[in-house]
Parts: C-alpha cells; sequence; structure tokens
C-alpha cells in the first residue's frame, strides 16, 4: 500500500516564503545595528566640536540649495509656455545665489540660519500656546501649553544671545539629531533580532 504524501496548503507556501524573506533581513540587521552606533558615536562628537557642526550645518544648507537651484533650471527648459519657464528660472536663480552666498561666507550663513531657528521656535511656540487653549477640555491641553512654553523660551533665548548663540544652535541640534536617529536605529536592528530569531526558511515542495 502506498502512502499518499498530503500537498503542501496555501499556508504552507505563505509561510515558507515568508520564512525565506524574514532570514536575510535578520541577516542584514547587523549592518543597521553598526549604522546606529556609528550615528550616536557621531552625534556625541557632534556636541563636543558644536562649532565644527553648525559651520558644516551652514555648508549643507548651501549644498543643498545649488543642487535644488540646479534642478529648478534645467527642469525650467523642460516646461512649455514662458510664463511656467520664468517662474522656474527666477526660483533657481535664488536658489543658486543662495547657496554661493553660503559658501562664499559660511559664518554669516550660520548666524543667519540660526536667526531663522529662533524664529521659528519662537512661532511654533506661539501657535501651540493658543493650540493649547482651544482644545483646554482635553486631558493633553496641559501637555500641549507646555511643549508651546518650551519652544517660545528657546526661540527667545537663542534671539537674545544672537549672535553669539549661532556658534552653537546648528551644532547642537544636527549632533542631538544624529544621536536620535542612531538609537532608533539600535532599537529597530535589536527589535528585528528578537523577533525574527529561529526562523529559518523552509523548502516549498
Amino acid at each position: 500500500m502506498t502512502d499518499v504524501q498530503p500537498a503542501p496548503t496555501d499556508t504552507a507556501r505563505t509561510g515558507a516564503s515568508i520564512g525565506s524573506q524574514l532570514v536575510p533581513l535578520r541577516r542584514n540587521s547587523g549592518w543597521l545595528m553598526a549604522a546606529g552606533i556609528a550615528l550616536i558615536l557621531l552625534g556625541l562628537f557632534g556636541l563636543v566640536a558644536v562649532h565644527l557642526f553648525s559651520l558644516v550645518s551652514a555648508l549643507t544648507f548651501g549644498a543643498m540649495m545649488l543642487a535644488g537651484g540646479a534642478v529648478l533650471l534645467v527642469d525650467a527648459f523642460r516646461h512649455p509656455g514662458w510664463q511656467s519657464r520664468l517662474t522656474m528660472i527666477g526660483i533657481g536663480v535664488v536658489y543658486v545665489i543662495t547657496g554661493v552666498l553660503v559658501f562664499i561666507n559660511p559664518l554669516q550663513a550660520v548666524i543667519a540660519l540660526t536667526m531663522v531657528c529662533a524664529a521659528m521656535l519662537i512661532a511654533t511656540g506661539l501657535l501651540r500656546i493658543i493650540a493649547a487653549f482651544q482644545v483646554r477640555p482635553m486631558v493633553a491641553w496641559g501637555w500641549i501649553l507646555a511643549s508651546g512654553l518650551l519652544s517660545l523660551l528657546l526661540g527667545i533665548v537663542i534671539a537674545v544671545q544672537l549672535p553669539q548663540a549661532a556658534a552653537w544652535v546648528l551644532g547642537t541640534f544636527l549632533a542631538v539629531e544624529l544621536i536620535f536617529q542612531g538609537w532608533s536605529y539600535v532599537f529597530l536592528a535589536r527589535a528585528i533580532r528578537s523577533t525574527f530569531d529561529g526562523v529559518h526558511p523552509k523548502p516549498v515542495a
């Protein structure tokens, strides 16, 4: 009597397929962990060398403006009609000029960008305070108010300390962002490892 092997079900095939896809993800989690640790170390270095990171932030902004302006200028000649083309050219020229000015005088660019940060913090703080009183019956209105007051206070402190604050504001913001980004990579890598441990690809019959 011949034994009849049951045909693999769709669920088994799906499980094997998912397992085959999860194993490479688990294997590459080491690179994600390494990238996270590198970002954390770079951010910690940035907290020590805030002056250097402030300058790097301004130069990065200038490079982005130059690249954006070049793309807009190239794209302007792909649009039919002189009206839309002239608008795109005008915006592209403004971007390029801004980028060039940043590289010509990066220290002044650092001060200008710090002023923009201070203004954005003050504006954001005021808007959050207004929003907090608008949703005052809600339980979380106090957290919104506290967040708005903190943003407003930080913006005022930066504005009052200008131009001296320009030496540390952008660099500190960049360093903190790198640290938080690095920790997110580390936590994601750990979550992948803990979730997919023991998962192995199964051959589909």
